[in-house]
Order: structure tokens, then C-alpha cells, then sequence
């Protein structure tokens, strides 16, 4: 019963509107500390952020690579965030798209 009522709400977008709904709530500006190579996870490149937060450095659809210094903003009610490089917008990807 219970796999049937989850089985209606992903059926129905109940998990990508929580999904959408959790990118719209989230609030951040941070600054690239540093790059690295996460050998645990299969070689994933990462990079950490002056808030504290750790990221895929992975953008293939958008052709990008971050580099320390660069910054990050993501503003709240919105699904894109954007991406600086030398105090000049260079890339806004939105956060949606897979």
C-alpha cells in the first residue's frame, strides 16, 4: 500500500516540485578555496567553497571549469546561479536543467 501511494506521488511530480521547491529555498555567495581530485569517489573532480560547502566541478553540457577565486551566487526564488570570474559575470547555469 504505502510503495502504491509513493509509486502516485512521483507519478504526479510530488518529488520534483520538493526538488524545485529546495533549489527556489536555497540562498548562497561563496568564493572557490580550493580544487581537488575526490579519489574516493571514482576520481570526482571537487571543489570547496569558502562557505564550508563542496561541489561537483563537473559542467559538461556547459563547458565550464571553476578555478580557485572564482565565486558562486545563488539567489533565493531563483533556479539559476551564477558563476564570476574577475568581479565579471562569465556563465549563469540553471540548477533544473539535468
Amino acid at each position: 500500500f504505502l510503495i502504491l501511494i509513493i509509486a502516485l506521488l512521483n507519478h504526479f511530480g510530488y518529488f520534483e516540485n520538493k526538488y524545485r521547491d529546495n533549489i527556489l529555498n536555497e540562498e548562497f555567495s561563496a568564493t572557490i578555496v580550493k580544487k581537488y581530485v575526490n579519489k574516493k569517489e571514482h576520481m570526482t573532480p571537487m571543489v570547496e567553497l569558502s562557505n564550508g560547502n563542496k561541489i561537483v566541478n563537473y559542467f559538461p553540457k556547459n563547458n565550464i571549469e571553476l578555478i580557485v577565486g572564482d565565486s558562486l551566487v545563488k539567489k533565493k526564488n531563483s533556479t539559476d546561479m551564477q558563476f564570476y570570474r574577475e568581479k565579471k559575470i562569465t556563465y549563469s547555469i540553471n540548477l533544473l536543467e539535468k
